[in-house]
């Protein structure tokens, strides 16, 4: 067997682990999912009616059209195989397939990503279930939701700028900006790597904003019953903005704000700034994190200015935690004993 058949042979084998794991952490949330009581997932509801071709939902959910898009298309192909008394499932389903798919996706990319970064395919696996595994994950691919994609969309473009991969990172950036509105200001990391094509990037991403208000414009002239005076995107922005200090106390200074903290990465916080301690004070000097990286702490913690979901807006931080959090745990691991 040559060394590229043994190379796609390990990728297949990682994908196979990885939808393996994926279904046995994700499935019994989408199997006890509740429509009625989503606890904490309610704008489920608004992607479920986008599904069904209602857009009379709420601005900031109604232009994340790609996931309640496929999953209409996967209900239209999986309904005639199941049972009658089985089709009230159909929705639930639905929804789980797509973000079971994409979140797996994302977990080979961040496999990937991992092992760019020098650590082993072992330490790379754990990494991915780390992901995988986040009480975060397990509600953004169980539950009727967009996230999945979004988290796959972080994964793709610091990814693409680990690997110096200008020209795809500007293909896709048209469709990467369409995933969720939160997706954008990552779209700028790559105007801190030097040795990114920073002129192509600009032109990709000056397209990408046409694309964006294109179809935000399509969605909004489609629907002139339905838009209200708040779905202009500065409109939501500045909204979200005047609630900015009720989120931050909501998100730091409650006791259900510290229990969304630790949602993502629980007890992997610790051991990530541990991690990052060994590779700054240059203790452990096998790994180093790209400093560009450093940039999506600011832009994750704004988020939590702009909604008190805390939990779901700092697990945008898992390119960064994820890989220190390995390298605290390779120094334990690795560590000769006396």
């Amino acid at each position: 067997m040559n060394i590229t058949n043994q190379k796609t042979a390990r990728i297949f084998l990682i994908l196979f682990i990885i939808l393996g794991f994926n279904y046995g952490v994700s499935f019994q949330q989408f199997l006890h999912f509740d429509w009625a009581d989503p606890k904490g997932l309610s704008d489920a509801s608004s992607y479920l009616a986008m599904s069904n071709g209602d857009q009379d939902v709420a601005s900031i959910h109604r232009y994340r059209i790609i996931i309640p898009f496929l999953a209409d298309l996967v209900r239209d192909v999986i309904q005639p195989l199941i049972p009658a008394d089985q089709l009230h499932l159909i929705d639930a389903l639905s929804f789980y397939l797509v973000n079971y798919l994409i979140t797996s996706l994302a977990g080979l990319l961040l496999y990937l990503f991992l092992v760019e970064l020098k650590f082993k395919p072992e330490r790379s696996l754990l990494g991915v279930f780390i992901f995988l595994g986040s009480r975060i994950t397990i509600l953004s691919t169980g539950g009727p939701m967009v996230d999945s994609l979004y988290y796959l969309a972080i994964i793709t473009i610091l990814y693409c700028c680990l690997t110096q991969r200008s020209k795809l990172l500007s293909v896709l950036n048209p469709l990467l900006i369409l995933t969720k509105e939160t997706t954008v200001p990552f779209l700028f990391l790559p105007f801190f790597v030097k040795t990114m094509n920073r002129k192509l990037i600009l032109l990709s991403l000056s397209v990408s904003f046409v694309v964006l208000f294109w179809v935000r414009n399509k969605v909004t002239y489609a629907l002139p019953n339905v838009v209200k005076a708040d779905d202009p995107i500065l409109v939501t922005i500045t909204s979200h903005l005047a609630s900015g200090l009720e989120n931050l106390s909501q998100s730091y200074f409650s006791l259900a704000g510290w229990h969304g903290l630790f949602s993502p990465f629980s007890v992997f916080w610790v051991i990530a700034f541990f991690g990052a301690w060994l590779e700054f004070k240059k203790i452990d000097t096998h790994y180093q994190i790209p400093r560009f990286f450093l940039w999506i702490i600011p832009i994750t913690f704004g988020f939590t200015v702009l909604s008190s979901n805390i939990g779901r807006m700092l697990h945008s931080l898992f390119p960064l935690v994820i890989p220190y959090a390995l390298i605290g745990i390779d120094y334990v691991l690795s560590r000769k004993q006396d």
